[in-house]
């Protein structure tokens, strides 16, 4: 578990060493209409880290939320004065669910290899390698309305997509890549594509070195609170809005 733990300080460290990702040069093909939503990974299996729910440790993998395990090193994030945000009090965008065993405790290692499947038909808008914590895969989905939503799997490893692939939902897109005692998928749901340019300059975000990463940084934090959660930025609760679009 120790070795877990230390894992988790690297997190948002993915995106200080990535390749190119490949980005579309144009919108490319209409997604499908996706007619409901699933769970990349068996929820019966799988879940997010939560103390005293899952493990002992200081740690909780679940969206909007603030993870005191994870110490104090600043990451992208800059305050008002300048100085970096400690990660502890950065609040989580996505979910990052971790192998369950049979009482529902975090087997830190189990999840390694798992099939990670689309939450929804669409079309793949982005891969890129995030360095040794694997790749990014990010795909768009369009909605009855005809607004569009985007679903992004951090932490995979043999892609079995590439850009402009249409998709089906619970089709194997990926594997989780292996990080050890740290293996887990990070997923989330948004309202945007491309996390580039995401935060305004008079933001922490902004402030700091949190844009130019097309895939984002998996956080959010604000000196004003209104603008400090994931909701404000166009982040969903990836829970929430599965089990509010069911087939």
């Amino acid at each position: 578990m120790r070795r877990l733990i230390a894992s988790l300080l690297l997190l948002t460290q993915a995106a200080c060493a990535v390749g190119r990702p490949t980005l579309p040069a144009d919108p490319g093909p209409t997604p499908p209409l996706a007619d409901g939503f699933s769970f990349p990974l068996d929820p019966s299996r799988f879940g997010p880290y939560v103390r005293g729910v899952s493990g002992p440790l200081d740690v909780d993998t679940r969206f909007g939320v603030q993870n005191p395990g994870v110490g104090s090193a600043p990451k992208c994030f800059h305050d008002q004065n300048g100085a970096g945000v400690p990660f502890r009090e950065l609040y989580h965008a996505g979910e990052d669910w971790f192998r369950l065993d049979a009482a529902g405790q975090v087997d830190s290692f189990a999840a390694a290899n798992a099939q990670v499947r689309a939450v929804a038909h669409g079309v793949v808008y982005m891969t890129q390698k995030i360095g040794s914590q694997g790749w990014i895969v990010v795909i768009s989905h369009r909605l009855a309305d005809d607004t569009a939503v985007y679903s992004a799997y951090w932490h995979v490893t043999q892609l079995q997509v590439d850009w402009g692939d249409a998709v089906r939902r619970g089709q194997v897109i990926a594997l989780v890549h292996d990080q050890g005692g740290n293996s887990h998928l990070h997923w989330e749901i948004r309202a945007f594509a491309d996390g580039s340019e995401l935060f305004s300059p008079d933001s922490a975000g902004g402030r700091g070195t949190c844009n130019g990463r097309a895939g984002g940084v998996a956080y959010t934090w604000d000196d004003e609170p209104a603008r400090a959660r994931p909701e404000y930025w166009g982040y969903f609760s990836p829970t929430a809005f599965v089990e509010s679009h069911l087939p």
